[in-house]
């Protein structure tokens, strides 16, 4: 159903209207005034003005996430420049991407660079990141090195994730979405209170999505999928200086995913070598428009992804007057099962069986963890933050891909860790309008891994299975200064180093020297400078912030062959660099009006790699040198200093604003689009020219009406890519494709365009 003239013309009149970044509960001073609301953000885990903190850090609040139609990780990308996300057929082999930095690997064994935490828990695979977002009270984006506060798994940033507290009063609300391209859904949530000592919140959503993807061979439709879950909250206050918050929630999702071909030269064959000349791709092709716009496929094989996810948080708070003593007890469980059709993604009988899957992975993540902190609630010139932390994780994962020949894989593993922890932050005013912060950490890993071949011995020398332990200990630390400038505006200044600890490469290939030898950690130096301002009665919001960190053994995967069969290995990039500027508008220039507006500029390269693989299909005059001259290229590398990290573009800015007319009866009508904008990437590391995702544009917008007072319901219609621009969200080349001559890609629920009707109910 296309029905878009209205929108487009919506959107012309709006000027780029959309949600503010920031919207939410105004504090009493700016509702007085009519100026921008204040937020308060957990950014240096206790609660502070969101202007106050030398940090830089992007909230969106319950109401953006609602009125944007934010209903995932993925989607924050829309709201946060400097935030990309490389979204793959499979949750596990996506990647979060903080200013050019972020850890795609195949492996189980190596940790994120950018920490997902939900309710003071840091996630232990960040693919569980990817179960959807649902009640939830705010969303905090932290960039940079955040590993002082927040572990080892944010070397390169923080999404903090906080769901909604029980209300004082008895309430209810009900939010429904219907689209064009067939979603339905469906959340809602029940709040208040028993007495006055206990409040209960329960919410539940359910969400159907039909398939965007036409699979020919069958008449299908792929990259649909099915969604529940729920969360309980109870909040107890047994007396006056004890709190207990209980939090449960459990998930459940199905998916069709799938890749499309993008490119493929007629000659183009997969998985041959050794000999064999491979399958010619092209029969397959018939009928597809292959190209960036390819949404369709030609698979005997149709691939899913099932999830579940659990998560039991219990915190207690008790009251020691000068300072408050926190405990956090946490256990997750996460399993995910995975069939897919493993590289080729046709019809034709080139890796496994036709009538079934052919490979699986099926995964188990579970992770118990306890945290401590004494906070100083004191309002004097000293404060101070004390903490203690251990967490014991494990992730199992068999895989098996029904091939012949070298291509043939069946393994079992298990990646462990144990984290120990003490951390600290110190803040002292040096003067009224001087202030310093200092932080420390102290961490201390033991990791595990246990990997068996299941394949005869010999074609792998872990048949035997291979068991491998590594223990690393390393002091990370962070210092700020900040200076106030007058009574709405402050210039910080900080340095802080990094670190992600060393990790197991588990994939298929694994040996008994990978066992011996993990992959080493990265490290980091982080400078940064910033400026956070308000002007004219708080009706502007001005922040800046400049940024230049460098990563040493910086943990990155990239695509091999190995003895003529493609593999995923897991190396130590030697030197790279990211650095850049920021800025994030706010302004309510008149009534009913607000316009949001944020940039980023990310020079994000590697400086030192002398010993790359070469890319498929890379030639001596592109760079590809053979250090092992002979018959065939066996042992090409090449250089890849100056090279750009995959998918960090160089530019990328959001511009949005609301307008909001009142109307009679008690109602506001309003009108609002959010332009995003960013500019060319590649996908691949090595720097392939055929996985470049050219620079654009995605224009969103939505016309409504809502309840004037107490924002009891609203509704409102929307379009996503108005202009209808396909875009890939990873380019790969095809896997066992080794000239060069096709590649792959995954296209995006939101390439397409499409539209709806969102409602919102509040009791």
């Amino acid at each position: 159903m296309r029905y878009h003239a209205l929108f487009v013309t919506t959107a012309a009149c709006a000027l780029m209207a959309g949600p503010a970044l920031a919207q939410g509960t105004a504090a009493a001073a700016a509702g007085q005034s009519g100026g921008l609301e204040e937020i308060v953000v957990t950014a240096q885990k206790r609660e502070q003005n969101l202007q106050d903190v030398p940090v830089a850090v992007t909230a969106l609040t319950a109401d953006t996430l609602s009125n944007r139609g934010i209903n995932d990780v993925v989607d924050i990308t829309r709201a946060v420049p400097s935030l990309t996300i490389t979204q793959t057929q499979s949750p596990n082999n996506s990647n979060i991407i903080l200013r050019g930095i972020g850890t795609n690997a195949f492996s189980t064994g190596v940790e994120s660079s950018v920490a997902v935490v939900v309710d003071d828990v840091s996630l232990l695979q960040q693919s569980q990141a990817f179960s959807g977002l649902t009640d939830i009270a705010r969303v905090e984006v932290l960039r940079g090195p955040q590993g002082t506060l927040f572990g080892k798994s944010a070397s390169a940033g923080v999404i903090s994730i906080t769901s909604q507290a029980p209300t004082r009063d008895m309430s209810a609300g009900l939010n429904a979405v219907a689209t064009s391209d067939e979603e339905y859904r469906v959340d809602g949530y029940v709040s208040g209170s028993v007495n006055e000592r206990i409040g209960v919140r329960f919410n539940a959503f359910y969400s159907t999505r039909e398939g965007y993807i036409r699979n020919l061979a069958t008449g299908n439709k792929l990259g649909g999928d099915e969604s529940y879950g729920f969360r309980f909250r109870g909040d107890l206050e047994p007396t006056d200086r004890l709190t207990i918050n209980l939090i449960a929630s459990y998930s459940n999702s199905s998916s069709t995913p799938t890749r499309t071909w993008r490119y493929a030269d007629p000659s183009a064959r997969i998985f041959g070598g050794g000999g064999n000349p491979g399958v010619l791709v092209a029969p397959a092709l018939v009928g597809q428009n292959v190209g960036p716009e390819n949404f369709t496929v030609r698979q005997n094989v149709e691939g899913s992804v099932d999830s579940k996810q659990s998560m039991l948080v219990g915190k207690v708070t008790l009251d020691l007057g000068a300072a408050s003593l926190m405990s956090i007890t946490s256990h997750q469980d996460w399993k995910q099962a995975a069939g897919l059709d493993d590289g080729d993604y046709t019809d034709l009988a080139v890796v496994g069986r036709a009538e079934g899957m052919t490979s699986t992975s099926p995964f188990h993540a579970r992770q118990f963890a306890q945290e401590l902190r004494l906070v100083s609630t004191d309002k004097g010139p000293f404060s101070y933050l004390l903490g203690l932390y251990y967490a014991n994780g494990r992730t199992d994962r068999y895989f098996d891909r029904l091939a012949v020949g070298p291509l043939r894989a069946s393994w079992d593993s298990e990646a462990g860790t144990k984290t120990y922890a003490a951390f600290t932050q110190l803040s002292y005013d040096l003067t009224s309008t001087t202030h310093v912060d200092a932080g420390l950490r102290w961490n201390r890993e033991k990791i595990h891994v246990r990997f068996a071949n299941l394949l005869p011995p010999a074609t792998n020398a872990c048949y035997a299975t291979c068991i491998g332990n590594a223990a690393d200990n390393r002091a990370t630390y962070k210092i700020a200064l900040r200076q106030d400038i007058g009574r709405d505006a402050m210039l910080y200044a900080s340095y802080a180093t990094g670190y992600k600890g060393q990790g197991y490469d588990v994939s298929t290939g694994f040996t008994a020297a990978r066992a011996a030898n993990p992959v080493k950690p990265e490290y980091s130096r982080a400078y940064e400078i910033g400026l956070k301002s308000e002007f004219f009665d708080r009706h502007l919001q001005l922040n800046v912030t400049g940024f230049w960190t460098d990563y040493k053994n910086f943990q990155a995967q990239s695509a091999v062959l190995v003895d003529g069969t493609p593999q995923f290995q897991l190396s130590n990039v030697g030197k790279l660099r990211s650095k850049g500027v920021e800025v994030e508008l706010s302004a309510k220039p008149a009534e009913g009006l607000r316009i949001d507006a944020s940039a980023a500029y990310t020079d994000a390269k590697i400086r030192d790699f002398p010993n790359a693989n070469c890319y498929v299909g890379q030639t001596v005059a592109q760079g590809c040198v053979d250090i092992n001259p002979g018959p065939a290229v066996t042992m090409a590398q090449e250089n890849l200093a100056g090279q750009r990290l995959a998918n960090a573009p160089k530019f990328k800015y959001t511009v949005s604003a609301n307008y909001t007319a009142p109307l009679s009866g008690g109602l506001d009508a309003f009108v609002q689009a959010d332009w995003t904008h960013q500019s060319r990437v590649n996908f691949d590391l090595l720097g392939n020219p055929a996985t470049v995702q050219q620079g654009h544009g995605i224009l969103n917008g939505s016309i409504g009406i809502e309840e004037s007072d107490s924002k009891a319901f609203r509704v409102s219609l929307f379009v996503n890519n108005l202009l209808d621009k396909a875009y890939a969200s990873l380019i790969i080349q095809a896997q066992g494709e080794q000239q060069g001559l096709a590649t792959q890609q995954f296209l995006p629920r939101n390439a397409r365009r499409y539209g709806g009707i969102r409602a919102r109910f509040r009791y």
